[in-house]
C-alpha cells in the first residue's frame, strides 16, 4: 500500500505545538464580543457620545501642541451631535445602533477628547446621566496617561465598585521618539505610570490604545510591548493604525513626503507578529482603525472600509497558522527566537 510522504515540521510548530485557544466565533484572537458576554452574559454594544471639549494639548499646557494625528473633533464619532444635551446624544446614538444591530444592552463611551480633562464634579455627573439612561450597563471613559490625578482615580474606584466602568488608554507607543513625533506631550514612563495606577483599582477595566505603522518601528519593538502589557495585565488593547486626516499636522508631514502611511498588507503582518506575544486573554477592542469620516481621509485608502481590513488580518492570521498568544509567555518567545522564528 502506498504511503503519503512524511510532512516537515515547521520551526513554529516546534516552538509552540498545540493548537489555537478556543476563542469565540472560531476567531484567532479574543473579541471583545468575547469579553462582554462573559461579563453580562448578552451582547453589548458601546454608545460613543462627546462630552469633554478640549485636551491638554488643544489647550498649550507646558507649551504642548496638537497630536499630529487629531483632526478638529477630537476622534469623536459622531460629531454632528456633539453639540446636544449628554442625555439627547446618548438616546440618538443608541437607537441608530439598536436599528443596525438589533442591540439591547449599552456602555456609554465618552469617546472624544480626553474625558478626564476637567472638574471631578462634573465628571460623576456625567456617569450618574449616562447609568440614567435606558438599557444602559456601564461607562467606558477614554482619556490620556498625564490627565489621571488622584481625584480622578478615587472617582473612578467608586463607581466602579458598583457599576462597570472601563478606561481607554491612549497609549499610542512605548517608544519615546515615536512619542514625540505624534506630540503626545508624555513619555513612555508616564503611560507605564498610569497603567499602573489603574491596574491597582481592581474593578477597573483597563484598555490601552496602540497605534502600529510609526516611524522607526521594528518587530522587536511590537514584541516588547506585547510582552509587556501582558506581564503588566491589561484587559484590552485597541489597534489603530496611523492614518492621515485633513487639516492635521500629519497632513503636512505626508504632502511633503516625511510621513507615508502603512499599506494593509504590511499593517497585517505587524498586527500578526504583536498578537502571537500577547497574553490569549487580553480581549482586542478593534484590530485597525476605521475613518468614520470618509471626506477627511487622505490616506490610506483602506482605512475606509472596517470589514475589509478586518477580514484582511484575520485572513493573514489564518494564512499564517498563528494566534493571539502563540509565543506568550515570553519564556516561548525565547525559544521561537533560538529556534530561527521571527
Amino acid at each position: 500500500m502506498r504511503t503519503s510522504p512524511r510532512r516537515r515540521v515547521t520551526s513554529n510548530e516546534r516552538a509552540n505545538p498545540v493548537d489555537p485557544p478556543q476563542f469565540l466565533h472560531g476567531k484567532r484572537y479574543r473579541p471583545l464580543s468575547q469579553h462582554y458576554r462573559e461579563r453580562f452574559g448578552t451582547k453589548v454594544f458601546k454608545v460613543s457620545v462627546s462630552a469633554a471639549e478640549t485636551c491638554p494639548n488643544r489647550e498649550g499646557l507646558g507649551g504642548m501642541r496638537v497630536c499630529v494625528f487629531c483632526d478638529e473633533w477630537g476622534s469623536a464619532a459622531y460629531h454632528q451631535h456633539r453639540d446636544l444635551p449628554l442625555r439627547e446624544q446618548i438616546r440618538v446614538n443608541r437607537e441608530a445602533i439598536r436599528r443596525r444591530y438589533r442591540a439591547e444592552r449599552f456602555l456609554v463611551y465618552f469617546q472624544a477628547y480626553t474625558n478626564t480633562f476637567g472638574r471631578i464634579r462634573i465628571l460623576q455627573q456625567l456617569y450618574e446621566q449616562a447609568l440614567a439612561e435606558e438599557d444602559v450597563l456601564g461607562v467606558v471613559v477614554g482619556t490620556r496617561p498625564d490627565c489621571l490625578p488622584r481625584a480622578v482615580l478615587r472617582t473612578m474606584e467608586a463607581f466602579a465598585r458598583e457599576h462597570y466602568l472601563s478606561v481607554e488608554l491612549g497609549v499610542q507607543t512605548l517608544d519615546d521618539t515615536q512619542l514625540q513625533f505624534l506630540a503626545r506631550g508624555h513619555d513612555s514612563a508616564c503611560s507605564l505610570a498610569a497603567i499602573r495606577k489603574l491596574k491597582a483599582l481592581p474593578d477597573v477595566n483597563l484598555c490601552v490604545h496602540l497605534m502600529f505603522g510609526l516611524p522607526g518601528e521594528t518587530d522587536a519593538q511590537l514584541r516588547k510591548t506585547a510582552e509587556l502589557l501582558s506581564e503588566r495585565g491589561v484587559d484590552g488593547v485597541k489597534l489603530h493604525n496611523l492614518h492621515v486626516l485633513q487639516n492635521t499636522p500629519l497632513e503636512q508631514l505626508y504632502r511633503q513626503g516625511e510621513f507615508a502611511p502603512v499599506g494593509l498588507e504590511e499593517y497585517s503582518r505587524k498586527v500578526a507578529v504583536f498578537l502571537e506575544y500577547l497574553a490569549p486573554g487580553i480581549a482586542i477592542h478593534r484590530l485597525a482603525a476605521v475613518a468614520s469620516r470618509w471626506d477627511e481621509l487622505v490616506a490610506p485608502e483602506w482605512t475606509r472600509e472596517k470589514m475589509r481590513s478586518t477580514q484582511f488580518i484575520e485572513d493573514h492570521l489564518a494564512a499564517a497558522n498563528t494566534w493571539q498568544g502563540r509565543l506568550w509567555p515570553p519564556a516561548l518567545s525565547k525559544q521561537h527566537t533560538q529556534q530561527g522564528g521571527i
